[in-house]
């Protein structure tokens, strides 16, 4: 049977309060990761547009939180 993953509390206490984040923009077709600095997920996008990068369905977004999932 696999672990579940959790996160702790006080991982997303951190990302909630956070007033700037990681994103990362990931093109999967070529495997190459753009990093950022955002405030939100809103301007995480914002920012992605003004790099006008083209074929939109070849990137993934994420977000970096300070904590990684533990398992129980």
């Amino acid at each position: 049977m696999p672990k579940k993953i959790k996160t702790s509390a006080s991982a997303n206490a951190h990302y909630e309060n956070e007033e700037h984040r990681v994103y990362a923009f990931h093109n999967i077709m070529f495997n190459f990761i753009l990093y950022i600095n955002a405030k939100t997920a809103d301007d995480a996008m914002e920012k992605f547009d003004q790099c006008c990068m083209s074929h939109r369905d070849h990137w993934k977004v994420m977000v970096e939180l300070k904590e990684q999932p533990t398992q129980n």
